[in-house]
C-alpha cells in the first residue's frame, strides 16, 4: 500500500509504501524514510496510480506509524537543529562565506543533518561543514536552494531578462537571466519569517 505524505519542514509531499499493512489514515503521523534518511511526516490520502504519474520521485518507505517515543525524539532533534542553525549562521558570517543559511534540518537519527542555503556567490563550503560536523558529530549535507544556471523560475526563457523581470510568473528574477535570486534584506526576513512560523506552529492533525 502506498500513502502520499507530508514531511520536512517545507511540506515537500512524496509517496511511501509500506511493507507491512498499516492502517492509515488521513492526518496520522508516519515515521518515513526517503532519501536523506527517516523523518517524522503526515498523512494525506491513498497514493493512487494518477499521483504516480504527477510525483516522479523515487518511492519512499513508511516505516510506521508515529510512537509517542518518535515524537519525543523529534522534539529533541528540533531544539538541537535551532542550536545547529545558529552556529551554522554564525560561523558563516565569521568565515566571510557568501551564504544565507536558510534553515536546518535533522533526522530521526540524529546522525543526519541537511543544511538549507542560498549562495551569493561561488565559495568554499568545506571549512563551515568541517566545524559543524565535528561540533555536533553528524554528517552534513548541503542543499542549495537557488535555481540552476540558466534556469527560470518559470521555466519561460525570458525569466529575468528584463529588470522588471518575468512578467508571466511574478518571480521578479535578478535582472540579468543567471537565475540566480539576489540576497536582498527582502530574501533574508521572508525566508526568516517563514521558519519562525513553522517553529511556532505546530503541526496539527487533519480531519
Amino acid at each position: 500500500m502506498e500513502y502520499l505524505v507530508s514531511h520536512g519542514h517545507a511540506g515537500e509531499i512524496g509517496r511511501f509504501a509500506a511493507r507491512q499493512p498499516l492502517d492509515c489514515r488521513r492526518g496520522d503521523r508516519v515515521v518515513v524514510r526517503g532519501a536523506h534518511g527517516l523523518l517524522l511526516g503526515t498523512v494525506l490520502c491513498d497514493a493512487t496510480s494518477g499521483h504516480a504519474r504527477m510525483l516522479d520521485a523515487a518511492v519512499g518507505e513508511l516505516v510506521r506509524v508515529a510512537t509517542d517515543e518518535d515524537r519525543t525524539i523529534e522534539r529533541q532533534v528540533r531544539d538541537r537543529a535551532q542550536r545547529l542553525f545558529d552556529d551554522a549562521r554564525r560561523l558563516a558570517a565569521e568565515l566571510n562565506l557568501p551564504l544565507e543559511i536558510l534553515d536546518v534540518e535533522i533526522q530521526l537519527d540524529g546522525h543526519r543533518v541537511a543544511l538549507y542555503f542560498l549562495r551569493g556567490a561561488e565559495c568554499d563550503e568545506r571549512p563551515l561543514v568541517s566545524a559543524l560536523s565535528k561540533k555536533y558529530e553528524v554528517l552534513v549535507s548541503l542543499r542549495d536552494l537557488a535555481l540552476p544556471a540558466g534556469a527560470t523560475a518559470c521555466g519561460k526563457p525570458d525569466c529575468g531578462n528584463q529588470g522588471g523581470g518575468c512578467t508571466s510568473c511574478s518571480s521578479g528574477g535578478c535582472g540579468t537571466g543567471c537565475g540566480s535570486p539576489k540576497l536582498t534584506a527582502e530574501v533574508r526576513e521572508y525566508f526568516s519569517g517563514l521558519r519562525r512560523q513553522m517553529e511556532q506552529n505546530q503541526r496539527v492533525p487533519l480531519v
